[in-house]
């Protein structure tokens, strides 16, 4: 990069920076990481100014271009960027302390927000001496009078009746306190590195090589702003497949795994590739991303019909990446009846042999073009001396545990009833996996079913009262040596679990596997 793009620093006061900002002269492009910091990172912040240390300097790009799409709120503050001629100020690098000193010290009257997770406005505790003095709005209750808001500190009229009050009361050392931090963070000086060009490839290489280095930003934020502008705009195509995927229960997918996608169409090492060999290749040839929405359709459709109804019921999102890859390379293979049936066994072997555990890139790719070459052949992989753990308990981290839950959710005889458990287990964070009774250990598979809450207490209710109605021993997968065990508890998971284990087993050597206390930890 030359380095006589980047112009000689300016040294502004943090005021101006922050009219700049409210005036709409410096904004936030879109392609930067959302506002994400802690109330621990904000106060730290602030913290550092009054103490007068350095919080590094800003990186904005000047220039007469405004085809940016910007952020319309900073620090949770809707603003309205300028639409004239003039040359617009971009902020690259800085995006986090901006939005934290632009929301905690703008004057004007803000809208309440929709939640809790970023409170505004924040106070300095006058007074406190060497206690931490930097404050979160009061959840129930105002704020003390020796509070000081700092959205007051730069408007002086308002400050000035918060000083005055304090002197009235008799606490000129409290009202001299807030006249100090007002002109510290008035004053303080926030440095600025203009970068100097109309090229925005030599601006968004400075802004990935930046956030690059403390690994701060994920692979797919990096890969936005590399392809912010033009036809390969990675925000525009990802959009299309979350609309596509919604419906389908997997809206929240993590956009690392669409990259990852991406990189494996492209035969690319899931891990050791970085995103700017990923963009550049797109540039060269973007059809990988614009088939993106058909070749995710296509994979989610195949797995609903395996029961994955959502990410939480995913053991491994590199099965996803393949069957995505396969989908790419060999469109409409997934749902042909040779194919179909192949993948699925593959699917449940990858699983139970919990052969993604630990794998490295180069393995993920290479299983990949094996799996390409399978199909094209017409063959089938060798499962032969392949071995399952025992499940010896249920553990909700571990993948052994995810095989047996997602083989339970598909063990309910009506659809409907298979239906709710499979989506109840792939929405993952609104499911839970609760133990029936607290009576017998929690770890057993007995104990485990796929409920939420509403679920569980009327399950809870029928397993005290002995009054099990068939639908719901169907639907939670309790068999009758089971209800004939009640009243007592324990003696009830004790059956249900020798049940399930069996109906597990049969059902893992079916796919040509052996369970097997050799296998290794």
């Amino acid at each position: 990069m030359d380095r006589k793009m980047f112009d000689t620093p300016v040294l502004p006061r943090l005021e101006t920076i922050l009219a700049e900002v409210k005036s709409g002269d410096l904004v936030v492009p879109e392609f930067q990481r959302p506002f994400v910091w802690d109330d621990d990172r904000r106060i730290n912040l602030l913290d550092s100014i009054w103490k007068g240390m350095p919080i590094g300097s800003l990186l904005v790009w000047r220039t007469t271009r405004r085809d940016l799409k910007t952020y319309r709120a900073v620090g949770g503050v809707p603003l309205s960027p300028r639409g004239s001629e003039e040359k617009v100020s971009y902020l690259i690098d800085g995006h986090q302390r901006i939005s934290t000193l632009f929301g905690a010290l703008f004057p004007g009257e803000r809208e309440a927000p929709d939640d809790d997770e970023v409170r505004w406005p924040l106070y300095y505790e006058l007074g406190a001496g060497e206690r931490p003095a930097f404050h979160l709005p009061p959840r129930k209750h105002a704020a003390p009078d020796h509070w000081l808001p700092l959205n007051i500190l730069l408007d002086g009229d308002r400050l000035f009746d918060f000083t005055q009050r304090l002197r009235q009361a008799g606490k000129r050392d409290l009202a001299k306190e807030a006249e100090r931090l007002a002109n510290v963070f008035r004053d303080y000086i926030l440095p600025i590195v203009p970068l100097v060009t109309e090229e925005l490839d030599v601006v968004t290489d400075a802004f990935v090589r930046i956030n690059s280095q403390g690994k701060s930003m994920s692979e797919a934020h990096m890969l936005r702003a590399l392809t912010h502008l033009g036809d390969i705009d990675t925000e525009k195509h990802f959009a299309k497949v979350r609309e596509k995927l919604e419906p389908r229960g997997f809206g929240a997918l993590d956009d690392q795994v669409l990259v990852n996608v991406l990189k494996a169409q492209l035969d690319m090492d899931v891990y050791a590739s970085g995103v700017r060999e990923l963009h550049d290749l797109l540039r060269k040839d973007a059809e990988p991303l614009r088939r993106l929405p058909d070749v995710l359709e296509e994979t989610m459709d195949f797995l609903a019909g395996i029961g994955v109804m959502g990410p939480g019921a995913l053991p491994y999102s590199y099965q996803l990446v393949t069957l995505a890859a396969v989908a790419a390379a060999l469109p409409g293979q997934l749902s042909t009846a040779p194919t179909a049936e192949m993948l699925r066994a593959w699917f449940w072997t990858t699983t139970y042999t919990e052969r993604y555990t630990g794998s490295t890139g180069n393995q993920i790719r290479d299983g990949i073009r094996e799996m390409i070459a399978t199909i094209r052949a017409g063959s089938r992989p060798d499962t032969s001396n392949m071995s399952v753990r025992p499940l010896t308990e249920l553990r909700m981290s571990a993948v052994r545990s995810r095989a047996f839950l997602l083989f339970l959710a598909q063990l309910p005889e009506d659809p409907a009833a298979r239906a709710r458990r499979q989506e109840a287990l792939g929405t993952g964070t609104m499911a839970v996996v609760p133990p029936l009774s607290s009576k017998a250990q929690g770890s057993l598979p007995g104990n485990r079913v796929i409920a939420e809450p509403g679920d569980l207490r009327r399950l809870r209710d029928a397993i005290k009262s002995g009054q099990i109605s068939p639908e719901m021993a169907d639907e939670f997968c309790i068999p009758a040596e089971a209800v004939s065990a009640l009243p007592d508890q324990e003696a009830f998971i004790a059956a249900r679990s020798r049940s399930l284990l069996e109906r597990e087993k049969a059902f893992i050597e079916q796919l040509g596997l052996r369970v097997s206390s050799d296998v290794g930890p």
